[in-house]
């Protein structure tokens, strides 16, 4: 698996942890998961998820909440994580304005692997992660991580540590499927963007995912959309939005397009609204659920069959209003 093999690569990288002022002012020019990472709705004290749904049982739509930040973060948040390893050893060569982590190989890794960090301004910076067959020249490199990144300071001019700060990155899961011994099924590439001054400000993540694995069609592939905002302390948002196939007869294959917006206070009371069109479908289709600070269904609502509906609008305190997704 590339995840594994990676997490062996970070592990292995040699150098002692003792840190220079130059050193971590590379290791300041990469993005931390907590600048990335996106939230979803929840408690301090946690809930378990059931399979129930209905008045009272656990909200269906805020599983979906919670899943689509699952899903998301499966995918970039152990990247990071990744990263982080790595970037905690010395590193090989600091040259002016580069600093290279590796190349290294693991004693049983069939790849070869290097991480290099540019400085193209006071705070700002590029990064790559590369890997090659061990035994193949070291024009075989093949990126497969890339980004940039700008790293934030404070009133006083002093750089915020902890990785955060704005920028962006790429990964490109069919390059890494070139690499030898990489086994991991994902594929298709994932283009991030995200924004968080420090540890209390506002946080915004964006991410197009194109040609990803369907989880649910095994064989095929989708396009998806993610957009999230949430301040310190306080509610959040997540837009998702999907082009699939939701028909599940197979004489009906046209993509359809679906968006949920979900909306949550910091008690994880929230709502979220749906829409559904396109494809094989006639028309559109909206649907509302409302849930209380337990994730208990209050308010339920849906276009096409209102008898399905129950609850008030005003349990949604305030979320009483439908805003759909413009994705």
């Amino acid at each position: 698996m590339l995840r594994k093999s990676l997490l062996c690569a970070a592990v292995l990288f040699a150098g002692c942890d003792t840190a220079t002022h130059e050193e971590d002012a590379f290791r300041d020019g990469l993005p931390s998961k907590q600048v990335v990472e996106m939230r979803s709705p929840s408690r301090s004290n946690g809930q378990a998820l059931t399979a129930f749904y209905g008045e009272g049982e656990q909200a269906e739509y805020y599983r979906a909440t919670v899943a689509a930040a699952v899903t998301f973060n499966g995918g970039t948040v152990s990247v990071l994580n990744l990263i982080e390893d790595i970037v905690r050893h010395v590193p090989t060569s600091i040259e002016g304005d580069v600093a290279v982590w590796g190349p290294h190989t693991g004693a049983l890794d069939a790849v070869t692997w290097k991480l290099t960090v540019t400085r193209t301004g006071a705070n700002s910076y590029t990064w790559v992660l590369e890997g090659k067959g061990k035994n193949e020249a070291d024009s075989a490199f093949v990126a497969f991580l890339s980004g940039s990144h700008t790293a934030s300071v404070d009133a006083n001019g002093e750089r915020v540590r902890g990785g955060y700060g704005a920028g962006e990155f790429l990964i490109d899961w069919d390059k890494a499927q070139t690499l030898p011994g990489v086994t991991r099924d994902d594929v298709g590439t994932a283009e991030i963007r995200y924004a968080r001054a420090h540890a209390s400000a506002e946080a915004s993540v964006e991410a197009d995912f194109r040609q990803v694995r369907d989880e649910e069609r095994p064989g095929s592939r989708v396009d998806a959309v993610y957009r999230f905002q949430q301040e310190a302390g306080a509610g959040g948002t997540l837009d998702f939005a999907i082009r699939k196939n939701i028909d599940t007869d197979p004489l009906r294959s046209a993509l359809e397009n679906l968006s949920i917006k979900s909306r949550w206070e910091a008690t994880g009371a929230g709502r979220s609204d749906i829409k559904v069109s396109g494809g094989d479908l006639f028309g559109e289709a909206t649907l509302s659920e409302c849930w209380d600070s337990n994730f208990l269904s209050a308010y339920f609502t849906v276009s096409v069959n209102p008898a399905l509906g129950y609850g008030a609008v005003s349990a949604c305190g305030n979320f009483g209003t439908a805003v759909y997704s413009t994705l």
